[in-house]
Formats: C-alpha cells, sequence, structure tokens
C-alpha cells in the first residue's frame, strides 16, 4: 500500500506542469459542482478541499466564497505549488487523505473532486470527513464509477487478459458507505462526459499528463509501437467523425453531518501538519 501511495504521489509531482492542459474533463466536474453548491442554504466559512491537485476546483470556491478559508489538500507537493502560483491566499497542506492531520469539526463544507477512487479505504475517509465537519456541515465529491475508460478496457481485451486500468466502485456502495458512517440524507447520481481525440495518442496524454495512468497494484508499463498499433486499431472510433472517444462515468455525492452521540471526538489523535 505505501508503494502504490508513493508511485501515486511520483505520477502527480512529475505531471504537475501538464495537469491543467490536459486536465478538460477534470475541469469541468469542477464547474458543475461549485454549481450544485447552490443548493446549500448557508454560506461555508471553512472550506476543506480533499485532492485539490494545482487548485482549479479551490479557484472556483474562493471567487463563489471570497471571505471564506479554504485549505487545500494533497499528497503531491509539486501539485501544490502550482496551486499556490495561483492564488496564495489558499491554505497548503500536505497530506494522505487517509491520515488527515485537522481537529474535528474543522470545517463547515468538505469537497473533493477525482480523488476517492485513489483511495483504497473509503469507509475510513468517509468516517474521518464526518468528524472533520462542523454540525450540519456539507461533504461533496465527485469520483468515477465502472463504465469510465470504457473504450480502452474494450481495446485491452484483444491484447491480453492482464489488468491495465483500474477498477472502479458503483455509485451504490459508495451512498451505501455514507449511511454506514453516519452521514444524513446522501444525495448520489451519476452522469457520463464523453471527450473526444482526433488520435489515439490524445487518448494516452490525457492520461498520462495528468498523472492518472497508474494502476493500483501493478508495476509502471510502457507501451512499445507494435502494442500502440494494435490499441489503436482495436479503439472504437465514433462512426460519424472518426475521433476517439473516452467516456467518464462521474458520480455525485452530497451528504450532512448531523451531531450524534456515537462519535466522541475528545480523544481524536491530530496528526502535526506539513505546510507548503
Amino acid at each position: 500500500m505505501e508503494r502504490y501511495k508513493k508511485r501515486i504521489r511520483q505520477a502527480f509531482n512529475t505531471k504537475a506542469s501538464t495537469y491543467d492542459q490536459y486536465s478538460i474533463v477534470q475541469r469541468e466536474v469542477g464547474r458543475r459542482m461549485v454549481e450544485r453548491i447552490d443548493l446549500l442554504k448557508s454560506k461555508p466559512l471553512s472550506i476543506l478541499d480533499l485532492g485539490s491537485g494545482t487548485g482549479y476546483l479551490a479557484e472556483l470556491l474562493l471567487l463563489k466564497f471570497s471571505t471564506s478559508s479554504i485549505t487545500c489538500l494533497d499528497l503531491a507537493d509539486n501539485m501544490l505549488l502550482e496551486c499556490k502560483k495561483k492564488n496564495p491566499n489558499l491554505h497548503l497542506i500536505i497530506s494522505d487523505i487517509e491520515n488527515m492531520p485537522f481537529k474535528p469539526a474543522s470545517f463547515d463544507l468538505i469537497i473533493s473532486s477525482f480523488t476517492l477512487h485513489w483511495c483504497e479505504e473509503i469507509e475510513k475517509i468517509f468516517f474521518d470527513v464526518r468528524k472533520l465537519l462542523k454540525n450540519n456541515g456539507v461533504f461533496m465529491f465527485t469520483t468515477v464509477g465502472p463504465n469510465t475508460l470504457r473504450e480502452l478496457q474494450d481495446a485491452y481485451k484483444d491484447i491480453d487478459v492482464e489488468q491495465h486500468i483500474n477498477s472502479f466502485t458503483d455509485m451504490h456502495l459508495y451512498g451505501d458507505s455514507l449511511l454506514k458512517c453516519g452521514f444524513d440524507d446522501p444525495v448520489m447520481d451519476s452522469e457520463e462526459i464523453i471527450v473526444e481525440y482526433k488520435n489515439f495518442k490524445g487518448v494516452l496524454d490525457s492520461l498520462k499528463k495528468t498523472g492518472a495512468n497508474t494502476v493500483i497494484g501493478q508495476k509502471p508499463r510502457y507501451l512499445n509501437k507494435e502494442t500502440f498499433k494494435r490499441l489503436s486499431d482495436k479503439y472504437p472510433r465514433n462512426k460519424d467523425n472518426g475521433s476517439f472517444p473516452v467516456t467518464y462515468e462521474m458520480i455525485y455525492g452530497m451528504s450532512w453531518n448531523r451531531i450524534k452521540t456515537d462519535i466522541d471526538c475528545s480523544q481524536d489523535k491530530v496528526i502535526p501538519i506539513k505546510k507548503i
């Protein structure tokens, strides 16, 4: 597990400078998330962005809540350095989402986009998030579902039987986990977003240049020319224009923390914060 986390950190550190250029879907989903915040009745004064990356979502939140305190947490320090270039007013914390260094009841809103599918201990994360939320605080997240990258999965089926793409969790399991961890009124929905590229190289660049080509439990692999051509030939094409589609099944979740007596936060251990 620790070795995998190290690979994830390295992948995103390496691609920090190209992430914004190639993260088309990530930016669009961030915009849609912020639109959903309009459903909230109150203004969050303290916000935590989990897996903030280069800070695109945090920037949108600052535009909407200019007087709120926004903390960005990410495992990759180079991503946070890019974040700092955009806005020095953001609070930046280098940390693992599965071991967060905050006191209980610290935030009104905790938000996360394109991060949870990199994690293995989802219920622990949800449990910790609930403790970090104030009473009536809100948790919002997006992640990807099983139909994500289905075209690439289909192409690989004709090449070999090995796993080349991560397995993604179904939307209903996230909803069940929220309830199990004590959240109230979870609202779950999904949609498919399809991005089309002129060639197969564009498909691979959209993954490689954002650090999203790391597979859990496997060593890094590199395509040779022969495999690249075979994948390109097998990849499903848009019959109308010949483009190469990439599907993202986006899962959206929103839930509330109403204080119950089943969790005693007074004994929680506070982990030292590493700031940037």
